[in-house]
């Protein structure tokens, strides 16, 4: 294995780890800007306000894009399946 490959390895790798993390992380923030407007229009500091609605939607976003992130995960697992044979 030369070094470039183990870089393009970890590199697949770390594209594959960070587009399965963004759309719940996506959901968290957006959701997490607009109950902090929310309660700084109403006034209202309950740290309950702000975890429902985050879980709520973390929730929402894992279910509906599950499939989309088990279809990631199959094919970069064939990927690498496919160079670990040719190694």
């Amino acid at each position: 294995m030369t070094p470039q490959m183990a870089i393009e390895l970890t590199h697949r790798a770390l594209m594959t780890a960070v587009m399965l993390a963004a759309p719940v992380l996506g959901t968290a923030i957006a959701v997490g800007v607009v109950v902090n407007i929310l309660q700084t229009v109403t006034s209202i500091k309950d740290m309950s306000l702000t975890f429902v609605p985050k879980a709520v939607g973390v929730a929402a976003a894992i279910i509906f894009s599950l499939p989309w992130a088990i279809q990631l995960m199959v094919n970069y697992f064939k990927e690498m399946y496919t160079l670990i044979l040719q190694i």
